[in-house]
């Protein structure tokens, strides 16, 4: 195989997969979690007329932004819906990996990477339930990819305020997001101080 085919060869396998798992999502929901918690909740909702307390669900009190994202498809009486939403997040993620990566190496490395990533065995199961965790990966990331962004275009205030955005996004998803908060935060400082102290050097041996 030559290598000018190599990404029309990568675009293909991925596409493939990415349609073999949104057939898998054609399948009713069966999954312990996603009976018990992540569609009995919103449906206890729909039937109450709005959000109200239940005392007997201990998952009613965890962060609920996917589970009420759920309620649309189901009040419209589908529960085969929210298994496409959850795994939209997973293509979503799979697009800014592409971005990432197609700029600090190259479209064919960015292919493979998609392509691995949607390949993983947990990606695949977690995309054909209605889970949470691939909104959690999906913010999660988002708010890296946009810090990273904020330190190489010289801190516009924007995108810090859109990683700031997608890490509470991760936080209201799920309670696991508070690794990315705390991770971030330390984050912030660091990458800041290590970019202005290499500026700092630049200058100095510009100046000498």
């Amino acid at each position: 195989m030559s290598g000018k085919h190599l990404p029309a060869v990568l675009i293909t396998l991925t596409v493939v997969l990415a349609l073999i798992t949104g057939l898998m999502c054609l399948v009713p929901p069966v999954d312990r979690d996603a009976l018990t918690h992540h569609l009995a909740v919103p449906k206890l909702y729909i039937q109450s007329g709005g959000i109200v307390e239940l005392p007997d669900i201990e998952y009613s009190y965890y962060p609920q932004l996917l589970d009420l994202l759920y309620c649309i498809p189901m009040i419209l009486g589908s529960d085969i819906a929210p298994k496409f939403i959850h795994y939209l997040f997973s293509l979503l993620t799979a697009i800014l990996l592409y971005l990432y990566l197609q700029r600090r190496f190259s479209k064919v490395y960015a292919w493979i990477g998609v392509l691995l990533f949607l390949s993983l065995p947990v990606i695949i199961k977690l995309s054909t339930t209605v889970y949470v965790d691939l909104g959690l990966i999906f913010f999660s990331f988002a708010s890296l990819y946009l810090l990273i962004q904020w330190s190489k275009k010289g801190y516009p205030l924007k995108l810090l305020i859109l990683s700031a955005v997608c890490c509470g996004l991760a936080l209201s998803t799920k309670y696991n997001g508070l690794i990315t908060f705390f991770l971030l935060v330390f984050m912030v400082p660091l990458v800041y101080l290590k970019t202005s102290v290499n500026s700092a050097k630049s200058q100095t041996r510009a100046f000498y």
